[in-house]
């Protein structure tokens, strides 16, 4: 058995290399775990250590592979902390009421009903220098704006922080925005308005340096590139074919409605959206492939030059070209790393591994952002790219098949591998949007073999040709085709995302439950002798641990002013399946929404007041012998104290009151303080959980300060 041990570890550290940005995510997710923020030089000497220690046991591959992965994986928390520091910008600290704004515009999206806009070097009203956001993202809904990045616009908005999450361990909006620099939102009530110069009432301007000045400047000219190449699209193709080609050029999907967004959703087809290796390798192929035909029609350049190395350069800069179009997302950054890795392997007479240029791709954008680790989309992205690779490897090392060249087998090959390529893409991403999203796509198979041949043969070639040909204005009859082909795209979505049970619905899943899952996942693409087997053993122990997190019961706004409760059938017999009594539908209905996906309830939600015994003073709801009041009315609270388990009082209970209730109360003033709650009911007994529990005490939270002695 040590012998086989040994063989097998002698096979596997061949592919050492590849768990690099494992052991570094792995640290830069447990940074962003933390409940507290951490000592910067404390992690920092202890990632040299574990370094130091690597270089002393250097001919000892065993220990040595230990000490690098640990080495790497507090130099992943390091990193994190660096990055967390450098981004740290003033976060609104309270609600403003409605005053003037002014900034400079770097970013517009737009869509049908709303315009949103993100400003920088801002000028608040009424508010000091110090404590004014270095961006806020404001929403106009009006009229459509003749606005372009770089000007400098003025308007009225009411401002907040970054909203918290609507309920704990859901999606962290105020993270996410931290790490943008954003820190205020709000919505505009006023029409923004250009400004020729600035005011002398502006906040003045922080001194840059000149390669951030140029850095800036060109950030905003290549985003005024991309919102009128948008609009010139979409004036050319009107519809949502026209949306969705705007889409796949720009990344701005501000013109896609919502009905659109849904079918490709619920038909697996959402993958299209995001410009990812599908779209990257279509650009780069073309491009290669027609160059190096249109080099090889002279005998004497194919004869005495290195066309190969020439179309391997033009298609590396078409690729730069589309990723800086295309907003430079995690999904298209990741294929524009592997995509330029093969190039330049090409350029200097190498050959580019698969599984080395993904490896390559993760750590270039873990160690330059590393809050990457938490994105969906870096997440999902990856784990397609991965597994697609690894099953094309080991399936080339099992079999070698004589390749026949009649129609009839390559279009069965073609079919087939559409057919492969969407079942391991599926699965490999399927439990990252089941923790996310809580749900996935059960008949995309059906979708993407209907879509995937009219992306690579109708839409990206004629959206290449509109591309070239935009300069000399003949583009119009490229982007109108390629329109087509997306409606065409879209036609299918809907139909397959209208089927019964299209899309399987789970509720919430501990972040353990992931971490297992992908554990195992790792260890069945990334190794190569038989103990790679055991990952699938360690993949159902976390399906399994997904199926024991415990879903809550009662959810409360962030603001105390809206509740839910999650009901089954046996409840009422109007009912027919659980679902989500909301109390006030009319409010907050994107937390209700975040409610909704977390409980894994598939039906739309209903107010408490359609399925409960309710009055003017609030409902009651009585489960597992425990009883649930909802009090909207003080005079009423002695009363719910005395025949409920717990009353949640949409305002503020005084001191004394909440004393002498027999109940547990959470009131309006709690969820100030904490956020939003969730409550949980197992085995008889309540337990609470609320944003501050999970959340703690990091940067991008309301309230925190950086500790006294740690100021640069």
């Amino acid at each position: 058995m040590q012998l086989l041990l040994r063989e097998w570890w002698r096979t596997d550290s061949e592919r050492l290399f590849l768990w690099i940005p494992v052991a570094i995510g792995g640290g830069a997710a447990t940074y962003f775990s933390l409940r507290f923020e951490p000592e910067s030089l404390l992690i920092q000497v202890l990632a040299a250590g574990f370094w130091a220690l690597a270089l002393l046991l250097r001919n000892k591959s065993q220990l040595l592979a230990l000490c690098l992965c640990l080495a790497l994986f507090s130099s992943g928390i390091v990193l994190a902390d660096l990055r967390t520091d450098r981004v740290d910008a003033p976060i609104l600290k309270r609600e403003l009421s409605i005053r003037a704004v002014t900034g400079q515009l770097v970013l517009i999206e737009q869509n049908s009903n709303r315009n949103r806009l993100t400003l920088k070097e801002i000028s608040i009203d009424r508010l000091a220098a110090d404590e004014t956001p270095e961006r806020v993202r404001v929403t106009w809904r009006g009229d459509d704006l003749d606005l372009q990045p770089g000007d400098r616009i003025t308007l009225r908005a009411g401002l907040s922080p970054p909203p918290e999450p609507a309920a704990p361990h859901a999606f962290d909006f105020a993270r996410y925005l931290y790490f943008k620099r954003i820190g205020a939102v709000g919505f505009s009530v006023s029409t923004p308005k250009v400004l020729a110069e600035r005011s002398s009432n502006d906040a003045p301007r922080k001194p840059k340096g000149l390669i951030e000045r140029h850095y800036s400047e060109f950030n905003i000219a290549i985003e005024r590139v991309r919102t009128n190449l948008a609009q010139h699209i979409l004036t050319s193709a009107p519809g949502q074919g026209g949306a969705v080609v705007a889409a796949l050029v720009t990344g701005k999907r501000g013109a896609i409605n919502s009905q659109s967004e849904e079918a490709l959703r619920h038909s697996g087809l959402a993958h299209l959206l995001a410009i990812s290796g599908l779209h990257m390798g279509l650009v780069a192929g073309l491009i290669f492939f027609s160059l190096r035909a249109l080099l090889a029609l002279s005998p004497q350049l194919a004869l005495y030059f290195p066309i190969k190395k020439w179309a391997a350069i033009g298609a590396l800069i078409s690729c730069f070209v589309y990723l800086l179009l295309s907003g430079s997302g995690w999904s298209a950054r990741r294929a524009f790393i592997m995509t330029a890795v093969i190039f330049v392997a090409i350029i200097v007479d190498r050959r580019a591994l698969s599984l080395r240029n993904i490896a390559i791709a993760a750590t270039i954008i873990l160690v330059l952002t590393p809050e990457a680790v938490l994105h969906p989309g870096f997440q999902m992205s990856f784990a397609a790219a991965t597994a697609l690779i690894a099953a094309y490897e080991w399936f080339s090392s099992k079999y070698s098949v004589y390749k026949q060249n009649t129609i009839v087998d390559i279009m069965r090959r073609y079919v087939l591998g559409v057919a492969a390529t969407d079942t391991i893409a599926a699965t490999a991403t399927a439990p990252f949007a089941l923790y996310h999203f809580h749900q996935a796509a059960v008949y995309s198979l059906a979708a993407n073999l209907v879509a995937t041949p009219i992306m690579a043969f109708v839409i990206m070639p004629f959206i290449i040709a509109g591309l070239l040909t935009l300069p000399i204005g003949f583009d119009h009859i490229f982007w109108q085709i390629s329109a087509k082909g997306v409606e065409l795209v879209l036609a299918s979505a809907t139909t397959v995302s209208s089927w019964q049970g299209a899309i399987l619905g789970v509720g919430q899943w501990s972040n353990l439950s992931l971490i297992t899952i992908v554990l195992g996942g790792l260890l069945l693409l990334l190794l190569w002798a038989p103990w790679r087997w055991f990952g699938f053993l360690v993949i159902f122990i976390g399906f399994a641990l997904s199926n024991l997190t415990p879903i809550p019961l009662i959810f409360i706004a962030a603001d105390g002013d809206n509740a839910a409760i999650r009901f089954h059938k046996t409840w009422t017999s109007k009912q027919t399946e659980e679902q989500l009594a909301i109390f006030d539908p009319r409010k907050d209905r994107f937390s209700a929404g975040v409610w909704r996906e977390v409980s894994g309830v598939s039906e739309q939600s209903v107010s408490m007041r359609a399925i409960l015994p309710c009055d003017d003073d609030g409902c009651v709801a009585t489960l597992a012998e425990q009883v649930f009041a909802f009090s909207l009315d003080p005079v009423g609270i002695r009363t719910d104290c005395a025949r409920a388990d717990l009353v949640i009082a949409f305002y503020p209970v005084a001191k004394k009151i909440g004393d002498a209730c027999k109940a547990k109360i959470i009131d309006r003033r709690e969820a100030w303080r904490g956020g939003a709650q969730a409550i949980y009911l197992k085995d008889g007994a309540l337990t609470v959980k609320s944003n501050a529990h999970v959340r703690g005490k990091r940067p991008w939270v309301a309230g925190w300060q950086k500790p006294k002695g740690l100021e640069p």
